[in-house]
């Protein structure tokens, strides 16, 4: 096929004659845009600008989604001026190469009014992969400057397709879904004194790898795709010029009087290349989709599955199974029980079924006091008494989970200023990220009085990892079955300045997450010891054998969905907590007890746990249907509630493709009529049961459900 000098096309190896016609009209045609490099497959357009080599539009086929490129930045602080950057129009012509599937774009030199010229060569690559494109720089910065950020494909344009009406963007949140709306109101997150316009951010390469843009019927990817997550991307969308309504946020202008508001977009990489150095980045994906939310997770899907691999774990944690979390001191000194007392609250699991104790403030000073000081606490007993306690637990069959933490330290603990100081993730002026830390029980601590602060541990540092270590120690040494991280999966900044603790300048404190735990695992057997974590990200998801977080309604199963079969464990506080419960079975999801908010005994809430017990029983008895199945969420059925769609349900598709129905009544005072339709039926039959009658009967074609009970429908 001949390649035209001025229109490039990226085509399929498997074109057809039609399409190879189709592909020479197209040049064809285009041979009057002499500026334009297309790159193009049947799914998705990227037109090059060959004057400036930056995108200037990018079209989704069959989604209808159409960007106009936005231009390229690099944002280069000038001494006494940090608003520099520099763009396109700061470079000379830039190369542009075609590839075998794609394009490789070289800006080489640029210059500035307040810098001059500056020796900073910048080679941008694109390739199509499939429906999606993707891009990935090298940057030489041969100047005496840094160079902090640099942002390629700057997008604008965003609007919703034709058909939808509205927009927003969506990343994992605390194991559920984070979704702000873009339109037709748009949430300002930075504030109106820090941009021109109202904006939202995203950072990827931290907590979340990915983030979604999504319409009524389609949407479109974004994703950084390196696991080691050695580089920031902050997302920026903003809208411009402004709102048309300030008073209701609104970004559409529906009478038209006005301007044409539309959302852009801007990955800011975080590159920080020092004078003299290099840099290549991992790649920016970016993939239209169809459908809902789970088809652009599917997309991330597919990414971690060629790398993400599980650690060894305790054989109980995969196994249906319940526990208790207990605070038995606080930051104010609520101290509520002796260690030696510990074998009581185990009794009463061993009573409810109850597997395991999450223990929270055992350690000096109490829960979010002294961290990341793990010693125990001598108003409670002695350390041996503890440890007593703990094998005595163990020996009724529950397993002693302690409440540990190494995400940052209390400014006012005693080993503070000695020790854990120097290990404090540090802001570019030298100074350390603080927050203003929890405040408990007294009248004083909750209005904030005298609460204590916190900074942030650099995970980053090796040093820092290699000190926490002998912190976690102390827990082994205590025979504890496992540690539960809290606040595992966030810091005060994704990015540290220090220049002592032994990482790049500066460092990626979310790329020591994984190191910390596998540092950690190496004086366990892996077998013997659980590492759980307040709701690891998915990157964390491969050191940590289980996670615990709290749910309320509207919950979004985002984090269920990318693992379906992570142990995941909900605390359940309500004293006849039957909707909480469903919620459990509905997601796959561990029950965590914790009668007045993990301060009270199981004794206390009769109902909850006898409906708990229940529904574990009732997963037990249907394992390879609910728990040993593949989480669909709702996709592949439909369930009508008195004839209109209904929420509460899930899909579970077992190994053998047959797929079971898990439906609950989420209302506390009105019964329900549900009917079933599972789509590409593969069975002559469907049956069901419920957590109260375990037995499968002939699904007869609806089921009345009261408030706050469900059912589970199989085929076969």
């Amino acid at each position: 096929m001949t390649i035209s000098r001025r229109t490039f096309l990226v085509t399929s190896l498997a074109a057809s004659a039609s399409g190879v016609l189709e592909g020479a009209r197209k040049i064809e045609a285009e041979a009057s845009t002499p500026d334009l490099l297309v790159l193009e497959n049947d799914q998705i357009s990227v037109s090059l600008n060959r004057r400036t080599g930056c995108v200037e539009s990018l079209e989704a086929k069959k989604q209808d989604w159409k960007l106009r490129g936005a231009g390229m930045r690099l944002h280069v602080p000038a001494p006494d001026h940090r608003y520099h950057y520099l763009t396109e129009r700061n470079a000379g012509p830039p190369g542009i190469e075609p590839t075998a599937n794609g394009a490789t774009v070289t800006w080489a030199g640029f210059n500035s009014d307040r810098l001059g010229k500056l020796d900073i060569e910048v080679k941008e690559s694109i390739r199509l992969v499939g429906a999606g494109v993707h891009f990935s720089y090298q940057i030489r910065n041969g100047s005496k400057f840094v160079v902090e950020s640099y942002a390629y494909p700057r997008l604008a344009g965003l609007k919703p397709a034709d058909g939808d009406k509205t927009l927003r963007q969506v990343a994992w949140g605390y194991s559920g879904m984070a979704s702000n709306s873009l339109w037709p109101n748009f949430g300002n997150e930075v504030g109106y004194y820090g941009f021109d316009t109202p904006a939202q951010l995203r950072h990827l390469g931290t907590d979340s790898q990915f983030c979604l843009v999504l319409g009524d019927s389609r949407g479109f990817y974004l994703g950084y795709h390196d696991p080691a997550q050695a580089l920031t991307v902050q997302v920026n969308f903003s809208l411009t010029p402004a709102y048309s309504d300030s008073f209701n946020s609104h970004a559409s202008d529906p009478a038209g009087k006005v301007g044409d508001p539309a959302v852009s977009v801007d990955p800011n990489h975080f590159s920080f290349i020092a004078p003299g150095a290099s840099q290549h980045s991992e790649e920016l994906v970016l993939e239209p989709f169809s459908g809902t939310w789970h088809a652009g997770v599917d997309i991330y899907k597919s990414w971690r599955n060629t790398w993400h691999k599980k650690r060894k774990s305790p054989a109980w944690v995969q196994d249906v199974h319940s526990w208790q979390q207990i605070q038995i001191n606080s930051a104010e000194d609520r101290l509520e029980f002796p260690y030696k007392d510990l074998p009581r609250y185990a009794e009463a699991c061993k009573r409810w079924g109850v597997k395991a104790i999450q223990l929270t403030g055992w350690q000096t000073g109490g829960q979010d006091r002294n961290f990341p000081l793990h010693d125990t606490e001598p108003r409670l007993g002695t350390a041996q008494e503890f440890k007593d306690a703990i094998a005595e637990s163990k020996k009724l069959g529950v397993e002693i989970i302690l409440f540990n933490k190494y995400a940052w330290a209390d400014v006012t603990g005693p080993a503070y200023e000695s020790d854990f100081k120097q290990f404090a993730i540090e802001d570019p002026y030298g100074n350390p990220y603080m927050f203003n830390g929890y405040d408990y029980d007294t009248p004083t601590q909750i209005s904030g009085i005298n609460a204590r602060h916190g900074v942030g541990m650099c995970q980053a540092s090796p040093i820092w990892r290699k000190r926490a270590l002998v912190e976690f120690k102390k827990s082994v040494e205590l025979g504890a079955s496992g540690i539960l991280f809290d606040e595992c999966q966030w810091h005060m900044s994704p990015l540290c300045f220090s220049k002592n603790h032994g990482h790049s300048e500066p460092g990626e404190v979310f790329s020591g997450d994984v190191p910390l735990i596998d540092g950690f695992r190496t004086i366990i057997d892996p077998e013997e010891f659980l590492f759980a974590g307040e709701s690891p990200y998915d990157i964390e998801l491969q050191t940590y054998d289980m996670s615990y977080f709290r749910i309320a309604n509207g919950f979004t199963p985002f984090g269920r969905y990318i693992d379906p079969f992570a142990p995941m464990s909900v605390a359940v506080t309500g004293f006849d907590d039957r909707q909480m419960i469903n919620a459990c079975l509905l997601y796959r999801f561990a029950m965590s007890y914790e009668p007045r908010d993990f301060h009270g005994e199981l004794d206390e809430m009769p109902s909850t746990m006898t409906y708990g017990r229940l529904v574990d029983d009732f997963r037990r008895k249907y394992r390879d249907w609910v728990w040993d199945a593949e989480f669909r969420d709702i996709l592949g059925a439909k369930v009508l509630a008195d004839g209109k769609p209904h929420g509460a349900y899930t899909v579970f598709r077992r190994k053998d493709g047959l797929r079971g129905v898990a439906i609950a009544n989420m209302s506390d005072t009105n019964p329900i009529v549900c009917a079933v339709d599972i789509e590409n039926f593969k069975s002559s039959k469907l049956n069901y049961a419920s957590p109260e009658a375990t037995e499968l009967k002939p699904w007869p074609g609806r089921v009345e459900l009261a408030p706050g009970f469900a059912v589970l429908v199989v085929e076969g």
